[in-house]
């Protein structure tokens, strides 16, 4: 309950501009939270391509039980290919495989745009509040004088406040952001060495169907 207080003791100080940078920050850490968790899910138990490969050559359709990128495009691959066939053997369809893939790697950076933005705009409501808080300043100068220090010195507060406020959320934003755009950019070039070996193999099945 201290901890509240204290951070709203902190928003009292910075004046009316620290209530949109706390909620902007509350909702980036939301988003950058939601983030992290999709990538540990997206990369724990990756699928290799000796194990899709049986997969595929099976005729009982396995499921993988995983929650990578690499499961999801099997799983939509089989269950539509198969479902197309009916069962019956063919050649395999590359279209639902091609599909599957841009099924998965749609949603990739999902956020990351909106993350980046957030961070970006902290500092410059920081630097609104610094301008209010010095228009304040100057306010009080022109009633009072110089000789009003505390009163003075709540503007300067208030300028101040809000320029540090403003950075302190803006620097973890921006390196987070850059650090998951780093991991869903591997997360994707892992999608597309899966696309060419599976490709590869679809190429080959195909051409012995139509010999």
């Amino acid at each position: 309950m201290e901890i509240f207080f204290r951070i709203w003791k902190i928003i009292e100080t910075g004046g009316p501009v620290m209530v949109p940078i706390a909620l902007l920050s509350a909702w980036m850490w939301v988003l950058i939270v939601l983030k992290v968790d999709w990538v540990r899910r997206k990369t724990r138990h990756v699928l290799s391509v000796p194990e899709a490969l049986k997969c595929l050559q099976s005729t009982d359709r396995p499921v993988p039980v995983t929650d990578c990128p690499r499961a999801g495009i099997l799983n939509f691959f089989l269950e539509n290919h198969f479902r197309k066939r009916a069962g019956k053997p063919g050649r395999p369809d590359q279209i639902f495989f091609e599909v599957a893939v841009r099924r998965q790697t749609r949603d990739f950076y999902r956020h990351i745009p909106t993350i980046m933005a957030l961070a970006a705009a902290a500092p410059l409501l920081g630097l609104l509040g610094t301008v209010t808080g010095m228009v304040e300043t100057f306010r009080v100068i022109g009633l009072y004088g110089m000789g009003n220090s505390q009163a003075m010195a709540s503007g300067i507060k208030e300028a101040l406040m809000t320029t540090q406020a403003g950075l302190v959320v803006a620097l973890p934003g921006l390196l987070v952001g850059q650090f998951m755009r780093k991991r869903i950019r591997a997360v994707h070039q892992d999608i597309m060495i899966f696309h060419r070996a599976v490709n590869q193999w679809l190429e080959k099945e195909k051409e012995k169907c139509t010999e």
